[in-house]
């Protein structure tokens, strides 16, 4: 594959290198993911106007000015004037505006190559970011906003496309694999990060010995990066939960060689691939697939001792430093002599009337089981006898029948989605005041159509919608519409 090197421009980092004795490598970042903020969603490209506007803003924010001016000034003066700045060159410059300081980032934001300009015919400038600067800032954006990595959805959308297309003719098999491949990827990719972010939690846990920090690690730091991710590891996105039908089903479509053939087909005709380069990525498609999900298991294993690690180790360090003598004693003895200190420095020679005295901790006596205490034999455990009546034939046959009765009307999901198809009536949706009356007002059906929204074997979704709560019996409830898939 082709070294990034190659095709990136030569000097794209050093415009995060050192200047002189000036570091600006920070503001450098700043000023670019501002810039990469105006043009994310932007159709036509930047005017230099609004760019150097922008920069302006964030210098007075950041009153980044003088460092901005120093640099101008070890860009234009000579070496022996480097070596002294406290020339009159700097003062000079420091006279200059926001605007030369913003034209001046943006001509050397230009030359390292993270913003191209481009000039119209009529001398006005559109700032254009590249292909490659786009996709840098996005990943610096992400290290910027520290967002926790969540799992929520990937798993059940994998299991929705291999459904669809196996029982939906129309449904387009390569966008299928393709698709299911990039969500078992993120999966995958993201629960290597989790795994190995745990480790650094645990590391940073042993190095802290104060109570807040640790303290502070566990519930803020930790438990926003961790938290929903786990959460949903461990409930909606399970693994157990769609594993098994999406590698059975891979399975079987890497023994059919028709499938295989269509399929290739088909991803040929949508991207430059050959039909035997198509028939081979296919291939790695559904094997990656496979493989990935069938050796999770390990890793979530791995997570959970990582987790489980990490708490022990939390705790522990909590209780060794609340009870240790560089801990809470050391504590107390600073908080005594600064009040001692604060009463003296008022003129108070001797301690006040209500400040508590000395205390003497009771002395008994020792006696025979001061230091030792002899284990007590227990007594034997008899249990008692269990006694299995014999029931008579009717009475075996009358159980049967009740319990026969119980299971048939209970929920299942196929029970409560042949229920609701019936509702539709051959409309697309479904309002919360279209409900036959008798289940609407019946809590257990209702609340039941609702939580088997979700479910996987239904065909039927559901969707909150705006509006004034509905009145269902005693209650309000959030008017919402049932979908028909």
């Amino acid at each position: 594959m082709t070294n990034p090197f190659d095709i990136l421009p030569l000097n794209l980092f050093n415009l995060f290198a050192t200047q002189g004795t000036i570091s600006l490598q920070r503001h450098y970042m700043a000023i670019l993911l501002r810039i990469y903020s105006l043009a994310e969603f932007n159709r036509f490209g930047l005017t230099r106007e609004v760019v150097v506007d922008e920069i302006v803003h964030y210098l007075k924010e950041a009153n980044a000015d003088g460092e901005i001016a120093a640099e101008m000034a070890l860009q234009t003066v000579g070496v022996d004037q480097r070596a002294n700045p406290e020339s009159d060159s700097l003062s000079i410059t420091g006279q200059k505006s926001e605007q030369l300081y913003a034209a001046y980032l943006v001509r050397r934001l230009a030359d390292t190559g993270w913003i191209e300009r481009e000039q119209h015919a009529d001398y006005t400038e559109t700032i254009i970011l590249p292909d490659y600067a786009f996709t840098l800032l996005e990943a610096l954006r992400t290290i910027q906003e520290q967002k926790p990595r969540e799992f929520t959805g990937q798993l059940y959308a994998a299991h929705q496309l291999i459904t669809s297309a196996t029982t939906n003719k129309d449904f387009s098999p390569a966008l299928a694999v393709t698709q299911t491949y990039e969500n078992v990827r993120q999966v995958v990719r993201g629960l290597s990060e989790l795994n190995q972010n745990i480790r650094r939690y645990v590391e940073r846990t042993t190095k802290q010995t104060d109570v807040a920090t640790l303290l502070r690690l566990q519930f803020d730091d930790y438990a926003q990066t961790l938290g929903p991710a786990y959460h949903a590891l461990k409930t909606s996105d399970h693994v157990s939960r769609y594993r098994r039908d999406i590698v059975n089903q891979i399975q079987n479509w890497q023994l059919d060689g028709e499938w295989l053939a269509h399929t290739a087909d088909e991803l040929a005709a949508q991207s430059r691939l050959s039909p035997a380069q198509a028939e081979s990525e296919i291939s790695h498609y559904l094997t990656f697939i496979s493989n990935q999900l069938e050796g999770l298991d390990p890793l979530l294993a791995d997570i959970d001792s990582r987790h489980a690690q990490y708490l022990r180790t939390s705790l522990r360090q909590v209780r060794y430093q609340l009870g240790s003598a560089d801990g809470s004693f050391k504590d107390k003895l600073v908080s005594l002599a600064k009040g001692l200190s604060a009463l003296r420095t008022e003129g108070m020679v001797e301690l006040p009337d209500d400040a508590p005295g000395l205390r003497q901790m009771p002395v008994r006596s020792p006696d025979a089981r001061s230091f030792y205490t002899p284990p007590q034999r227990r007594a034997p455990f008899t249990p008692d006898d269990i006694i299995l009546p014999t029931l008579r034939p009717e009475d075996l046959l009358a159980l049967h029948a009740a319990t026969m009765q119980d299971v048939t009307q209970a929920f299942s999901p196929e029970k409560v989605n042949r229920k609701v198809i019936g509702f539709f009536n051959g409309h697309k949706r479904l309002h919360l005041t279209e409900i036959p009356t008798d289940v609407r007002h019946d809590l257990h059906w209702l609340t039941t159509i609702i939580a088997y929204a979700h479910h996987p074997e239904v065909s039927y979704g559901l969707e909150v919608v705006d509006g004034e709560p509905v009145r269902v019996s005693d209650f309000k409830v959030a008017p919402f519409e049932l979908i028909r898939l």
